[in-house]
């Protein structure tokens, strides 16, 4: 059995930062990290660039093996841990190898939710992982008509993906608009047009009940409302399932790891941090689930900090963005309140979520200024007699 004082699952952005914020804090103690990925961390952010064809695979990678070696972190590639022995502090990997910890972080993540339809085509594509990432590129640029399903942040970046390398791509979104959890249809008009301008078909309230296929290849999909489309490759992008089994602690109705502000589980000595946890913001003052690339990171540090015993509360404003087009998306806080909106412009729009006279969320397009402040503004629970007032650029100047 191999010991570690810090066992890691998970070699994403917060499962590496907490390793690099455990050693810069105890140059002394014994830190492990687990991945079932077979490379070392990189960019997912950048994936999509790379799925795109305008940036090489080498400009995804963040660390490569000799960076764990330099800070003196074992890292075991190709490890998949399968249980958590919670009494006995040890973690099993397929295998049958065994870790022993003092303290545990899960940092697992997700894994792509499948489309009902699927029954396993090659040409229906997931992304996830760099793997994910290869077959999407080499995919679509083959593709002559490919169809895309999902209207989030991950969605976006697979029509465009597709659409940069040529194809005919059917963009299918179930939802009345692009990103309808935080935009209006004022505002999502915007980036429709943003996407028919690269010959993306645009179809909303639309949903997938079946898979035409021939030979082992699906060839059309066919909507509830009975539409067809045809296509070489098909993309999903609905959603995620907890990484979460491997581990018994409290957990919600979905299989999200819980966890409190300190990113501590139910049990002590275990703590979860990045996507697909749901823990108590301080800032929010209730349960949320963030997944963004920068939340990961300060939530690695957090937990890094919180399994070397420092009590730290997890307070961070996350932050979206999308910037395939010549004018940037950007979401920042949450955006579950009431939401007052303004279009300033063609390319210019700006949505502001509050929590009675508390601002907590903002989504821009095109108009960005203020995005620090307002993450200051989150941060410290400002509140607003004028609401109005804030979506004038006045303000912001």
């Amino acid at each position: 059995m191999k010991q570690s004082k810090f066992l890691i699952i998970g070699d994403g952005n917060a499962g590496a930062t907490a390793a690099e914020t455990i050693r810069n804090e105890d140059e002394e103690a014994s830190i492990t990290v687990l991945t079932d990925e077979d490379e070392a961390l990189y960019n997912r952010i950048m994936l999509k660039n790379f799925m795109k064809g305008t940036l090489p695979k080498q400009y995804t990678q963040v660390h490569d093996e000799d960076w764990y070696e330099d800070r003196d972190i074992e890292l075991h590639l190709e490890t998949r841990a399968s249980s958590v022995d919670r009494d006995e502090k040890v973690v099993k990997v397929e295998g049958g190898e065994e870790f022993s910890y003092e303290k545990l972080l899960v940092a697992t993540g997700g894994s792509p939710r499948k489309l009902p339809a699927d029954e396993g085509y090659d040409n229906v594509h997931y992304m996830w992982t760099m793997h994910d990432a290869e077959s999407i590129k080499n995919a679509a640029e083959g593709s002559e008509e490919a169809v895309v399903i999902g209207g989030g942040l991950l969605g976006i970046d697979l029509a465009v993906a597709f659409a940069e390398n040529g194809a005919d791509t059917h963009y299918l979104i179930k939802d009345e608009c692009w990103w309808h959890r935080g935009l209006d249809q004022e505002g999502a008009e915007i980036i429709h047009e943003k996407l028919e301008d690269l010959g993306i078909n645009i179809v909303t309230d639309t949903e997938v009940a079946d898979l035409e296929a021939e030979d082992g290849r699906i060839t059309a999909a066919v909507t509830k409302s009975g539409e067809s489309f045809n296509c070489d490759n098909v993309a999903v992008a609905i959603g995620q399932t907890p990484n979460s089994d491997l581990v018994d602690v409290e957990k919600t109705d979905r299989g999200l790891i819980k966890a409190d502000e300190y990113l501590q589980t139910s049990d002590d000595d275990i703590y979860a941090a990045g996507n697909m946890v749901e823990y108590y913001s301080p800032i929010f003052e209730e349960r949320t689930v963030k997944g963004s690339w920068d939340h990961s990171e300060a939530m690695g540090k957090t937990a890094g900090k919180n399994m070397l015993g420092q009590n730290e509360e997890f307070d961070y404003v996350n932050t979206y963005g999308v910037g395939h087009f010549n004018v940037q998306f950007l979401a920042i806080g949450d955006w579950s309140g009431e939401g007052l909106s303004k279009k300033y412009s063609e390319d210019e729009y700006r949505r502001l979520f509050f929590d009675g006279d508390r601002l907590v969320g903002a989504v821009m397009i095109g108009y960005t200024k203020g995005q620090e402040k307002i993450k200051e503004l989150i941060h410290d629970k400002e509140e607003f007699e004028d609401r109005a007032a804030l979506l004038e650029k006045s303000f912001w100047e």
